[in-house]
């Protein structure tokens, strides 16, 4: 549910919820599940594009990803990479 969460508060621009929700899913989350992890990391990527880093809102959500193997990449993955690259601050 935390994963959710980032993304929601990370959306609205609210850092702290975001940042809490971000560290509680990651002491939650089981390593089986490494597209949850990418999904923290990029949600991180768009905090720092929404906050004005828009380069480095890019760089952070696509490196994030590029860690992740392809074949795990998915429609949502990918989704939020637009996003975040279309992030105005």
């Amino acid at each position: 549910m935390n994963v959710f969460v980032s993304l929601l508060a990370a959306r609205l621009g609210d850092e702290g919820t975001a940042a809490a929700a971000q560290d509680a899913a990651r002491r939650d989350l089981p390593a089986e599940l490494p597209r949850f992890a990418t999904h923290l990391e990029m949600h991180r990527g768009l905090m720092l594009a929404r906050a004005g880093d828009a380069p480095g809102g890019v760089a952070y959500t696509r490196a994030a990803l590029d860690a992740l193997p392809p074949e795990k990449h998915s429609l949502t993955l990918r989704l939020l990479m637009a996003e975040v690259e279309h992030a105005d601050g």
